[in-house]
Parts: structure tokens; C-alpha cells; sequence
């Protein structure tokens, strides 16, 4: 077991070791001390970290500071909706063995890349830390300054107390930007259904016969609807719509493996010798 979390921890050394993708956290702890967390009808406590989402982006890791106290020590870890302030509908959890005897650090890793958790754009989220029964206890580590939102529970999460500032529990969380180019009007596409069939050549060549005025039809730009815009369409239709021009961008390719390592690259680097651009993060 500890030789899988010494394999784990080199992958996810190697997967997350750019800054690029942290969109949060706490820092590593500065001693032992944190929340205890339980599950007791009286006494029992969970606490969850706010995060907030500057962009739209995909969830790609979490890595808690944390130490289980009991033999075993099961952990739920919640993602959860913000609820006006407070942990709110459930995105997706996970159940850990954190104890100390089979973890054997002071802090647990969950790896997402594999099930496309998307965060959205200026939305708060909460990360939620909770015992998984009755018999397992967990000491959440405290962040090592006091300028996170936080919040409690003493009843596993079916009430919240109001959220405060201060240490909350240590947390880092990894994701990815998504980029979303503009999508563009579809060159054709005459009753707007998203396709481009014989159905807007019928209503183009209506339009021309009615004299009507109609802009989404002037297929070749030159101001007038008449047959040479029906012959466009259908071109269109049997040939595909013009190539649309691409982004364009350059950053230096730092994979050590490419034939580009070093140098500049983008979109017009591969022009013409691909049918799909992927750009990635190194691992």
C-alpha cells in the first residue's frame, strides 16, 4: 500500500506540477492541528471550504491535508452547489480509507480528469469533509492562514452554520481552462435548424421567385439574391461551407519528447496536416 502512494504521489507530481492549473489553495499546513471530524448525533462536526470560479473549467484534482485518528477512518468528500452561502445540492463524492496505518501520509489525493466535473464561470463551490460513519474519525488539518470561507455542521450536513472567515481545512485544487470559441452563424442555414439541406435551397429559391429582400440568403455577398446565390448554396450543400479561419496563437512547446520542444507553436504550425487540434498541458 505504501508503495502505491509513493507511485501515486510521482504521478501526480508529474501530472500537476505546473502552477498553470491551481485555481486553489490553502498552502500546506503548518503543524498537526485541525477539525476533528465525526460523526456523532450530538457532537459529531463537518466542515466544508468555499472555492470560488473565475472561468469555466474542468475539475481535475483535489489533494486534502488530512489524517485519519481511528482504525479505519472513512472519509465522504462532497462537491456541492453553493445554497445562498452554504453547501447546497451535491455534484459528486467519494468514500476514502484515510486511516494512518493504510494512507500513510498526511494527506489524501483524488484524481477527476476521468469524470469531466465542470465548474462554471463565477459560481462559489463547496468541498465538503465528512466521516463516513460513526466509528471513524479524522483530523482535517488547518489551512496555515486565516483568510478562507469555511463553514460547520454538526448534523452531517442537513444544516450549516453561517460561513465564516478564518482557517478552514487545508486544500488544493487543480483544473483546466475550457476554451469555447464564438460559434458563428451557419453560411446557409436558411430556417436556422442547424443544418444545411435542400430545405433552404427550397425556401432561397422561394425568396428569389417572391422578390423578397432576404440578407440571410445573399450566399455569395454581392448585395442582390438571385440564382447564383441557389448555386452557392448548393455548393455548400454538396462540398461543405468555406474553411473558417482559426484562432491563432503561439506558445512554447515545452514537451521535452517533441520535435518542437523549445520552439513556438500554434494552430498555423500544423496548417493543412491535421483535422483536429488538441492543445494540452504537459503530462
Amino acid at each position: 500500500m505504501k508503495l502505491m502512494s509513493a507511485i501515486l504521489t510521482l504521478l501526480f507530481c508529474i501530472c500537476f506540477g505546473q502552477d498553470r492549473s491551481l485555481i486553489f489553495s490553502t498552502g500546506s499546513p503548518d503543524g498537526t492541528e485541525g477539525y476533528t471530524i465525526n460523526w456523532d448525533e450530538t457532537s459529531g462536526q463537518s466542515i466544508s471550504d468555499r472555492i470560488y470560479i473565475n472561468g469555466n473549467m474542468v475539475l481535475e484534482a483535489l489533494k486534502i491535508y488530512a489524517v485519519g485518528t481511528t482504525e479505519p477512518a472513512l472519509a465522504s468528500i462532497i462537491l456541492q452547489l453553493d445554497n445562498e452561502g452554504v453547501p447546497g445540492e451535491e455534484i459528486y463524492s467519494w468514500e476514502l480509507d484515510v486511516s494512518a496505518e493504510t494512507h500513510g501520509n498526511n494527506y489524501f489525493l483524488i484524481i477527476t480528469t476521468d469524470l469531466c466535473i465542470y465548474l462554471d464561470e463565477g459560481n462559489y463551490y463547496w468541498l465538503t469533509l465528512h466521516a463516513a460513519d460513526s466509528e471513524s474519525e479524522i483530523t482535517w488539518f488547518y489551512s496555515n492562514n486565516a483568510t478562507f470561507t469555511y463553514t460547520s455542521s454538526n448534523d452531517q450536513g442537513a444544516n450549516w452554520e453561517p460561513a465564516i472567515t478564518g482557517n478552514c481545512g487545508s486544500l488544493s485544487v487543480w483544473a483546466e481552462y475550457i476554451y469555447e470559441p464564438e460559434v458563428e452563424e451557419v453560411i446557409g442555414d436558411m430556417n436556422v435548424d442547424g443544418n444545411v439541406n435542400v430545405l433552404d435551397v427550397v425556401i432561397l429559391a422561394n425568396a428569389i421567385l417572391s422578390n423578397e429582400d432576404f440578407s440571410e440568403g445573399d450566399i455569395n455577398d454581392d448585395g442582390v439574391n438571385n440564382v447564383l446565390d441557389i448555386v452557392g448554396l448548393v455548393n455548400i450543400i454538396l462540398n461543405g461551407p468555406p474553411s473558417v479561419q482559426l484562432p491563432t496563437w503561439d506558445y512554447v512547446d515545452i514537451n521535452t519528447n517533441s520535435d518542437y520542444f523549445d520552439q513556438l507553436i500554434g494552430p498555423d504550425t500544423f496548417n493543412g496536416n491535421v483535422s483536429l487540434y488538441y492543445f494540452g498541458k504537459a503530462g
